[in-house]
């Protein structure tokens, strides 16, 4: 046995994690670091093969929760690999016998035990143990090749990914890669993915041999390093589907003030505030009004400051909160802007003030640009998006429709599918809320068509009217849905496509969209207005309208609550997988689930439509912008970019003048 065994030993899903965060391992391997030392729910690879072989009477134990029902999902895709594996190769496929748990059989005994059966026998070797300088793992299938007249063993591995390998993928193939040859003495030529897709990706070793080995050495240093070493966590894409974020990361932010609840905050922003001592979104937004107008033509809000100093006045009063404290770095540096454009920087301390009067009031506060600020917004943008403010904003109609729609992202492992289309009309003078469902692909392409021929129908009978949403999710996905596309695939390659050979239904949809029909209220709020939330998602916005959700305690985790309403987007998903596939996981098809998922996509459309009745109300109150819908505008005439442009010479010669100064000392 390798004398690294004894050491603290990473697997491939281990390293993948630390690619994107360093303080991921610093945590996984000290407890004694978390704030919670008992937790650890991550699925770790050497669990991985006693899920899949006790379960091979083709029935699932039923997932716990959202991220529970994507790791069986990667075990279903794994077990189906196997299974086409069995029927071309048959008894020349090699199960390895399983770790014996029972009897408390390490994961080293393990290893030992199976030794090495890459000896040409087998076709096939499934889910086979390693252990190789200081890293182990569980490899998916090892498949024979010869290599000049050698048997050789690739890596295959099977994953969700649809669109293709990621990084990570690649990296944990590289460590079987190494493996093999440590204990056969040949390389393999090539690694495989399996996609969700059904396709598969091969690559050459060589290509990223130079790259692993390079990795290789940081690991080492990984491995040896104990709890001492000093990591923060960090916000990167691994939180999404990491086991700490919530019970460890997010509560350490949240005691510290963390710039990444700021909305719209950057990693680069993050920096660069930091490098002049701003760490935190309470010291940002404390920047005096005074230092930023030296180097701006913003025109300021008295009432917003008096606003917010009487919520930092609040904050000062707390128990060991300290302006001078928070502080003490920035004017160490002699009060320095960061490195960041200025209307940029502008707007980050406007949320940044904003969200303190939220915390500190538990008011939510709103800024509403000008109209000069809004024009400039929309005039930048491609001319179908110019009408995406609240200047251009649709006064509301008997005939308008509010959409909304639900999708299951691994409704199959091959595709996903939108199983719930749902909308809001107005009938006999009252709202109504229409539900079209989808089961299969067949049934969703048919509903689809249905919803696009009726819209166009109303279109061409009411030509005022307009379809509202909430982000472009529900007009790109009827779309690619018109297109016989994946539904769940890229949002923005879904945008980018273009149709050629297009059904009438496309043509109608078409027809829609170029009318300018189709309105995203969440492009209106982000051209017009900031408000003191840490997202503009819906579930934000919603409050500003005094909107109120049918259900009880809301669970930050994003699934079902204890009353049995759904949070968010991914409870939705993960309701419809216990009743799509109730039959996989050996349960009740239970109607309510349905019910549930429909009451949330009610909500949803019912806020879309109070937020664009809100938007209109908080336009006709504002004396600085116009009382009606203003026309979109046209292309611009060169003498106002002329105008435009001067002003932002001005602008640029004030701040180089500024830094100029404090460079000199002055």
């Amino acid at each position: 046995m390798p004398s690294s065994a004894k050491k603290t030993l990473l697997s491939p899903s281990k390293i993948t994690a630390w690619l994107d965060c360093e303080h991921y391992l610093t945590l996984k391997n000290n407890p004694e670091r978390r704030r919670n030392r008992k937790q650890s729910r991550g699925t770790s690879d050497s669990e991985k093969s006693e899920t899949l072989q006790e379960e091979e009477i083709g029935i699932l134990e039923a997932p716990t929760d959202f991220a529970d029902m994507l790791r069986k999902k990667g075990d279903l895709h794994e077990r189906k690999c196997l299974e086409n594996y069995k029927e071309k190769f048959g008894s020349s496929v090699f199960e390895v016998p399983e770790q014996n748990r029972e009897e408390g059989e390490s994961f080293e005994a393990w290893v030992e035990r199976v030794g090495n059966p890459m000896n040409g026998e087998y076709e096939i070797i499934f889910q086979m143990p390693f252990i190789y300088e200081g890293v182990r793992g569980i490899a998916d299938f090892l498949e024979k090749t010869e290599n000049n007249g050698k048997v050789v063993y690739e890596p295959v591995d099977s994953k969700l990914a649809r669109a293709g390998a990621k990084q990570g993928h690649l990296l944990q193939l590289l460590f079987y890669t190494e493996a093999v040859e440590d204990l056969t003495g040949e390389r393999p030529e090539k690694i495989h993915v399996e996609l969700g897709s059904g396709e598969r990706e091969s690559f050459l070793v060589s290509d990223y041999w130079w790259y692993w080995q390079r990795l290789r050495k940081k690991l080492i240093k990984v491995v040896e390093t104990d709890s001492s070493t000093d990591t923060k966590p960090e916000k990167c894409s691994h939180c999404g589907i990491c086991e700490f974020y919530w019970e460890e990361c997010r509560p350490e932010w949240r005691a510290n003030d963390s710039l990444v609840f700021l909305s719209g905050v950057r990693k680069t922003h993050q920096v660069a505030l930091k490098k002049v001592g701003i760490e935190t979104l309470t010291g940002l937004a404390a920047i005096p009004e005074s230092h930023l107008s030296e180097v701006s033509e913003y025109n300021f809000d008295e009432e917003s400051e008096q606003v917010f100093q009487k919520a930092i006045n609040i904050w000062a009063k707390k128990s060991g909160n300290n302006l001078d404290d928070i502080h003490s770095e920035w004017n160490a540096n002699q009060k320095k802007l960061p490195e960041i454009e200025i209307n940029q920087l502008l707007k980050l301390w406007r949320q940044a003030r904003l969200q303190v009067v939220t915390a500190q009031t538990k008011e939510i506060p709103t800024h509403f640009f000008s109209e000069q600020e809004m024009l400039e917004k929309v005039t930048e943008r491609e001319k179908s998006k110019r009408g995406e403010s609240l200047l251009h904003l649709p006064e509301m109609n008997e005939h308008d429709i509010y959409l909304d729609f639900e999708g299951h992202p691994f409704w199959q492992i091959k595709e996903g599918i939108i199983f719930l289309f749902g909308y809001l009309e107005k009938k006999d003078g009252k709202w109504e809320y229409v539900q079209l469902w989808s089961h299969d692909k067949a049934t969703e392409k048919e509903k689809a068509t249905q919803l696009v021929e009726f819209l166009h129908d109303r279109y061409k009978t009411h030509s005022e009217m307009n379809i509202y949403h909430y982000n472009h999710t529900e007009r790109a996905l009827l779309s690619d849905l018109m297109n016989d596309g994946d539904p769940t695939s890229s949002i923005v390659s879904i945008l980018g496509h273009n149709f050629e050979d297009s059904p009438p239904e496309k043509q109608k949809l078409d027809e829609l969209v170029n009318a300018g029909t189709f309105v995203d209220l969440l492009a209106v709020v982000r051209n017009s207005l900031q408000a003191g939330t840490e997202s503009y998602s819906l579930k934000e916005m919603e409050l500003l309208a005094g909107f109120t959700r049918n259900r009880k305690d809301l669970a930050e985790s994003g699934e079902v609550n204890g009353d049995g309403s759904i949070d968010k987007g991914a409870g939705a998903v993960f309701e419809f997988e216990l009743y799509a596939n109730a039959d996989l996981y050996g349960i009740e098809k239970d109607e309510d689930r349905l019910k549930r998922i429909a009451d949330y996509n009610k909500d949803d459309v019912e806020a879309t439509r109070e937020l664009h009745e809100w938007l209109i109300r908080k336009r006709e109150e504002n004396e600085r912008l116009p009382d009606a819908t203003s026309p979109i505008p046209e292309d611009q005439e060169e003498e106002t970019k002329s105008e435009y442009m001067q002003r932002v010479e001005i602008l640029k010669e004030k701040i180089i003048s500024k830094i100029e100064e404090e460079r000199s000392g002055i």
